[in-house]
C-alpha cells in the first residue's frame, strides 16, 4: 500500500516555494542573539551587584560569587563566552524549525536532516491554526501540525498558487 510519503532524493520540476526562516531571518537572530548574549554575560557582575542591593531580589550568595567574577581577563572571556552561548542557541532554534518546500505535485517537509515528500494527492486540506501548518490526509490523518516561521498571506499564497486545498 503506498502511504503517500516518499522519501526520494528527486523534488519534480519547477520552483518550490519555501516556507521557513529565510537567510535574512537567519542572520538578524544570530546576530541580535549573539549581541543579547555577549552584552548579557559582559555586565553579569555589574547587575549581579545591582541586584544584590535590592532587599527583595533573593539569593544574595549567588549574587555575590557572580558579582566577585570580575577579573580583568573575564571582561573579554564573558562576553565572548555569551556572544557563543547566543549564536549557538540561535543556530539551534534555526536547525530544529520546520521548513516547507511547496511544489506542484507534492510537498517536501524538512527539519534538520530529516526530509519527507508528501504527494499533492494524499493531502485533503491545509490550513491554518495560529502559527501552526495543519495537513490532513486521506482517512483523517494528520499528515503534519507544527509551526513554521512564514507570514499567513505568504503560507496562502504557496499553497493557493499552486492548487492545493488550503482553508483560510
Amino acid at each position: 500500500m503506498n502511504s503517500g510519503i516518499h522519501l526520494d532524493k528527486s523534488d519534480g520540476a519547477g520552483e518550490p516555494a519555501k516556507l521557513g526562516f529565510t537567510r535574512d531571518d537567519v542572520l538578524w537572530m544570530v546576530a541580535i542573539f549573539g549581541v543579547l548574549a555577549g552584552g548579557l554575560l559582559g555586565a553579569a557582575p555589574w547587575i549581579a551587584r545591582w541586584l544584590r542591593d535590592i532587599p527583595a531580589v533573593p539569593f544574595h550568595a549567588a549574587l555575590d560569587q557572580l558579582a566577585s567574577f570580575d577579573q580583568p581577563w573575564s571582561h573579554v572571556a564573558r562576553p565572548a563566552l555569551g556572544i557563543v552561548l547566543g549564536v549557538g542557541a540561535a543556530l539551534v532554534i534555526v536547525l530544529t524549525a520546520h521548513r516547507l518546500e511547496v511544489y506542484d505535485d507534492h510537498l517536501v517537509i524538512r527539519r534538520g536532516d530529516d526530509r519527507r515528500s508528501i504527494a499533492r494527492d494524499d493531502i485533503v486540506g491545509i490550513h491554518r491554526d495560529g502559527k501552526k501548518i495543519v495537513i490532513d490526509g486521506k482517512q483523517g490523518r494528520r499528515i503534519f501540525a507544527d509551526e513554521v516561521e512564514a507570514k499567513a498571506q505568504q503560507v496562502r499564497a504557496a499553497f493557493l498558487d499552486r492548487g492545493y486545498p488550503y482553508e483560510s
